[in-house]
């Protein structure tokens, strides 16, 4: 039963030694190295760099009502519009293209019937158009 009792209890590990000296010492100085240090550096100073100011030039862009539609937020818009009428399973987006009025025409390839095995769903592609706005045109 003795032996039990000795393995039970956790052996303790002896103190490190260290470079500055023993146990002892790294006690007494622990608490002075866990203050922090106040580090005396001489405050540098920049000289103020005087930067010269641009002006850029005016651009003679037509105002616009309404911010130029980008290719991604035709798609989003039509997509958006073609299931809101369909309610069917978008698939992908797999053509666009930008109208000399600002326009969008938008391929999008949709789910019509699910059958197993997948590979045999019958799709289809739906020419969208949109405005320059987003708005369906067709």
């Amino acid at each position: 039963m003795a032996s039990e009792k000795e393995e039970a209890t956790p052996r303790r590990r002896p103190p490190r030694q260290s470079d500055r000296g023993d146990s002892r010492d790294r006690d007494s100085n622990s608490a002075a190295e866990r203050q922090p240090r106040e580090q005396s550096r001489p405050e540098r100073s920049r000289p103020e760099r005087s930067r010269p100011e641009r002006s850029r030039p005016e651009r003679s862009r037509p105002e616009r009502s309404h911010p130029e539609l980008s290719s991604t937020r035709a798609a989003q818009r039509a997509v958006t519009h073609l299931y809101e009428l369909t309610t069917r399973e978008i698939e992908a987006v797999v053509g666009i293209s930008k109208k000399d009025d600002g326009s969008w025409n938008v391929i999008i390839e949709v789910v019509e019937a699910h059958h197993f095995p997948e590979s045999s769903d019958v799709m289809a592609e739906y020419s969208v158009h949109v405005d320059a706005e987003g708005e369906l045109l067709g």
